[in-house]
């Protein structure tokens, strides 16, 4: 700091008293504070005066003089805010990293007048950085699971007139007891690597809203103000932030922390008026060795900040955790360590007073604020509790997320309990007595056992009196509803393992303005998935799609909120987009538009490249094991295994190609010339390319002349749909090289049914007749009636209820059908067909096939 900069700080500091004492003009609020350190470069200045507004000042554009040891002069605008009362001073630039900033602050009304110097440091740090994820994955060891993989081909599952993706995230229902009727709302958190979801539930698990999302979102809910909101984690704006949508689940709004804080993954509230509380958070280097023994002059230490917005996103609150903690009671971090969180601030709430509710975790500590000065009411929990806990036996929270006011001094809380010994956590209620200073448990949820989340977590008070519980942790249930007696009415988890931050009930009604459209590239098809949500007037969909953008040439139509296509152009992409038609034949706007590069497996198309190996050996592979030794190659136009040893094992030596998609129940042809230079035998087949490597074509040795020859196989793929398959040729345990040409693997161009419209007159009921003749060894005639125009479906299972094939998938008019079916992929046994009229089951039939 140079000499005019101290002399400075020594005129300051004689001001104090002018700046304290004077009782015509009183500082309600500032920030920067006077002596203040840590502040970021992109600082915006705050002064609320008492008992004056803006308007009362006579010299208002001139009342902050600005200048830094590094920047000098700084110049900004001074901006009424619109709450009336709190002014903005905003610099035309960044200050420099670690310089002092001199402020001289003059303020004339009527004749009185304020007229004092402040200074403060500014941060060594060059950016606020991005949006943190602080809630890390416990080191703790938790339970194993399994996941289970969704299949790559699937008829849309319709719940309630929805179409749901293959990849949703699916929960499971273990106790139903007259919950609340409020809707479930909570996002994903699959470390497997599921695709992220924000979803609206019911009590039976289906959704009534869902947004599938690039990016790991949290924190959906239903704020004060009647909007919905949830944490980003880029794509809108200047990056992360919160989000905030209307009731047609249309963005109205972005909201970000700001004055160079990067906005914290944690909480958002916003309040019936507009106001908006966010949690800020930046990096900062610190020098730890000034304040623990062994800590590190340069440790960087991520610090939380409080912020409150108008509507119009003027900032008019700024509390830094400096200014409220001492950064030596962070608990659960190394502060000796490289890096670590102060004070990991994780929920805000607003108190019947009006006043901010701040949880700081690695504190143990709630604190409340006064919301118009920034000011410490009184601390709850921590090393500096102004209360006494009561009736609690664990002697008030640890290491908590979630503080949430229900009015006249009762407080709710969700204690992870890290620090509990042992380690327990719990949904608590406290009630405050300010007077005597004492914080009584009144109410507590532990379970039978305790459960233990020592991450992320929430509880909420419901309009039925129930408390909703969020355990958060993937080894745990997601919610818990519980009566005031303990008792549980309501308990639901992912059937994955999965992790949610928080959840939420809250009453809802939303009625998307366009449709959503999702696309499910399937191997043999494209899928388009489309809600609009909550509009039970929808007669129809149309489809619209092109080779360019924003298409508006109808190539379907449709009932139902999904449609299967196939008469695209391979090789091209595709631009889609569906517009929803009701009852009355009003279109809606175009849904959100979607695009895919179209890769179709048609019936005789080679799924091979390179069959005829005219580019080398690209797609190819040539792998040696064991004792084998082998070179391969082009030569005059074919593939010549050169082989010097062929090792003991006929899997020695390969060629083969992957990134191969087979389909269940489809059958496929497979051939290719080959000779050797002595009679031989190799193998060939078609199978899994990763463990277990399935042999799907069950084709065993192929025996091998000194003449070439065209060898052709035919199999059907029994097993699930597989896109990780392979061909491969193995040509080891003998010592004769062999040649290759012209390898093709072909989707037949076959089906096992072929059905007839054979009567138009309408039956009063759908009916699915017995087959005939059954049982039957090669084909057998399915009817069926339809009364009404309607998406049919003719699915076969075997008797333990597992899938086979649909043999029928067609939008019908009224009357009668007539199906031949010829299932050349069977195992002789007893079958079931079921008759399915828009996804509900509605007869079903024996059907025996002796092979």
């Amino acid at each position: 700091m140079s000499l005019l900069y101290k002399l400075l700080v020594v005129l300051f500091l004689v001001s104090q008293t002018i700046f304290s004492q004077s009782g015509s003009i009183v500082i309600q609020y500032l920030y920067p504070k006077p002596n203040s350190s840590y502040i970021p470069p992109e600082a915006t200045f705050i002064l609320r005066l008492e008992n004056m507004t803006p308007g009362d000042i006579n010299n208002i554009d001139s009342i902050f003089k600005v200048r830094g040891d590094i920047s000098g002069t700084v110049r900004g605008k001074i901006k009424k805010v619109s709450d009336g009362r709190t002014l903005n001073f905003i610099p035309d630039k960044p200050f420099e990293v670690s310089e002092t900033v001199m402020v001289q602050l003059n303020i004339q009304a009527s004749g009185r007048v304020l007229d004092t110097l402040y200074s403060f440091e500014i941060s060594s740090m060059p950016e606020s950085g991005s949006l943190a994820e602080d809630d890390f994955p416990p080191a703790e060891p938790v339970k194993s699971y399994k996941v289970q993989k969704k299949s790559d081909f699937f008829d849309p599952v319709v719940i309630n007139g929805i179409s749901i993706p293959s990849d949703f995230p699916w929960v499971e229902i273990s106790i139903d007891d007259n919950p609340d009727t409020g809707y479930i709302f909570l996002n994903n958190w699959d470390e497997s690597g599921g695709q992220p979801y924000d979803m609206i539930l019911d009590n039976s698990g289906a959704p009534i809203w869902y947004l599938r999302t690039p990016d790991r979102r949290r924190d959906f809910k239903v704020q004060k103000n009647g909007k919905l909101s949830m944490l980003i984690r880029g794509g809108y704006d200047n990056g992360s932030g919160h989000i905030v949508l209307d009731s047609t689940y249309t963005v109205v709004d972005v909201l970000h922390a700001g004055a160079g804080y990067a906005t914290d993954e944690h909480e958002l509230q916003i309040l019936a008026d507009g106001h908006y509380f966010v949690i800020g958070i930046r990096n900062e280097t610190v020098d730890m060795s000034q304040i623990v023994d062994g800590g590190r002059r340069n440790a960087n230490v991520s610090v939380g900040t409080v912020q409150e917005f108008t509507p119009n996103h003027e900032l008019i609150l700024n509390v830094p955790a400096w200014d409220l903690y001492d950064i030596a009671d962070t608990q659960l971090e190394n502060l000796t360590g490289g890096s670590f969180r102060f004070p990991h601030l994780n929920a805000i709430d607003v108190d019947d007073d009006g006043n901010i509710l701040v949880s700081a975790r690695h504190m143990s500590e709630v604190t409340k604020l006064n919301r118009t000065t920034g000011e410490i009411i009184w601390r709850l929990g921590g090393a500096h509790s102004d209360f006494t806990f009561v009736n609690d036996e664990l002697d008030g929270f640890r290491n908590q997320h979630d503080i949430r006011s229900l009015g006249n001094k009762h407080y709710t809380v969700f204690d992870n309990g890290n620090l509990h010994n042992p380690p327990v956590s719990r949904s608590v209620e406290y009630e405050l007595d300010t007077n005597a200073m004492t914080a009584t448990l009144v109410w507590e949820f532990r379970d039978t056992p305790d459960k233990y989340t020592p991450w992320m977590g929430n509880t909420q008070r419901l309009p039925n009196g129930n408390i909703l519980i969020n355990w958060a942790d993937g080894s745990l249930p997601k919610l818990t509803e519980v009566r005031p007696n303990g008792s549980k009415a309501f308990e639901m988890n992912f059937v994955d393992y999965i992790h949610c931050y928080r959840l939420f009930r809250f009453p809802w009604h939303g009625i998307a303005k366009i449709p959503y459209l999702i696309i499910e590239p399937n191997p043999d098809r494209i899928t388009l998935l489309f809600n609009k949500f909550g509009d039970k007037s929808i007669d129809h969909y149309n489809i619209y799609a092109d080779t360019r953008e924003h298409p508006t040439s109808l190539v379907a139509s449709t009932e139902q909120p999904f449609i299967h296509l196939t008469d695209f152009e391979n090789g091209q992409t595709y631009w889609f987009r569906v517009r929803a038609v009701d009852s009355n034949g009003t279109f809606s706007n175009y849904s959100n538009e979607e695009a895919l590069y179209v890769n179709i497996i048609n019936p005789g198309t080679n799924l091979l490249f390179n069959p005829g190996f005219e580019s080398g050996i690209d797609n190819w592979h040539l792998v040696r094991t064991g004792s084998a030794a082998a070179t391969g190659g082009v030569k005059n136009g074919y593939f010549n295994f050169d082989i010097l040893n062929g090792g003991t094992d006929i899997g020695d030596i390969q060629l083969y190609q992957e990134n191969i998609t087979l389909i269940q129940g489809r059958e496929y042809k497979f051939e290719f010339d080959a000779w050797a230079d002595q009679a031989r035998a190799i193998g060939a087949s078609v199978g899994k390319a990763s463990d277990p490597f399935t042999d799907y074509s069950k084709l065993g040795l192929t025996a091998l002349s000194t003449e070439r020859t065209r060898y052709q196989y035919t199999f059907t793929m029994e097993d699930p749909s597989d896109q990780d398959c392979r061909v491969v040729i193995s040509c080891g345990m003998d010592d004769a090289n062999v040649y290759l040409d012209d390898v093709l693997l072909t989707l037949n161009n076959t089906s096992d049914t072929s059905s007839n419209h054979i009567s138009s007159a309408s039956p009063n009921t759908y009916q699915l007749y017995t087959n005939y003749p059954n049982p039957f060894n090669s084909s057998t005639r399915i009817r069926y009636a339809v009364p009404e125009h309607n998406h049919i479906q003719l699915s076969l299972f075997d008797l333990n209820g597992r899938f086979i094939q649909t043999i029928e998938d067609r939008i019908a008019d009224p009357g009668e059908y007539e199906i031949l079916f010829e299932p050349r992929h069977l195992s002789s046994g007893i079958y079931f067909i079921e008759l399915i009229a828009a996804n509900r089951i509605y007869q079903a039939r024996k059907i025996i096939y002796l092979k």
